[in-house]
């Protein structure tokens, strides 16, 4: 297993996993008994009618007890649990990036492009360099139309709303480039709207930024 490239991106994954591994579990338990209930409850010639079975003018009895209802209701309870505190965890986690070490890059959306602000007043076009292992925080607004900031190997991606900031965090653990995207439809030029994320070694980030 390759290891995730942000904080956040593991976070995701596990969310990912652990929606994947209960709606498996529960998906094949209930096609296990429905196949289960057609062979066994399938009607064979000559066979008598259920006591139960419905019949015209006639309330059918109840079927089931309580305790069933019970154990059904306790399943169905711990699973929402699960998947609601997975949830709340991931949000927490998007929405308080680290407050050390942190950069904080400006991102403007148009038509159809990127453009990055950093700190120090470098601007830079479709194509932004961050440090490996840092906190790099990306406040993400629109010049015109609604675009939304993806970056599709880290898992994340928040709108980009005109007259509105929004940001994100990632903390890169690998070197590489990872593409950007523009994943709102915002005109003709949408498709073509992407961009690159660089993350590079400290040192090499450092002498690039001043430089």
């Amino acid at each position: 297993m390759t290891t995730a490239l942000s904080p956040v991106t593991a976070q995701w994954q596990e969310l990912f996993t652990l929606y994947l591994t209960i709606g498996t579990a529960v998906g094949s338990i209930v096609i296990a008994l429905l196949i289960y209930n057609i062979i066994r409850y399938r009607h064979k010639p000559g066979s008598p009618e259920p006591a139960d079975a419905p019949t015209p003018g006639k309330v059918p009895a109840d079927r089931g007890t309580i305790g069933a209802a019970l154990i059904l209701t306790l399943i169905v309870t711990g699973i929402l649990f699960t998947i609601t505190l997975g949830t709340m965890e991931t949000v927490d986690l998007i929405e308080k990036p680290p407050e050390k070490g942190t950069m904080v890059i400006k991102v403007h959306g148009f038509q159809w492009g990127w453009k990055f602000i950093y700190p120090n007043g470098l601007e830079t076009v479709n194509e932004v360099r961050v440090p490996r292992d840092e906190v790099i925080i990306f406040a993400v607004t629109s010049d015109d139309v609604f675009h939304k900031f993806q970056l599709i190997e880290f898992k994340i991606g928040v709108d980009a709303i005109p007259g509105k900031v929004i940001w994100i965090w990632i903390k890169p653990a690998d070197t590489g480039e990872y593409t950007i995207q523009c994943f709102e439809l915002c005109g003709v030029g949408h498709a073509f709207m992407t961009g690159r994320l660089i993350v590079m070694e400290p040192s090499e980030f450092e002498s690039w930024y001043k430089g």
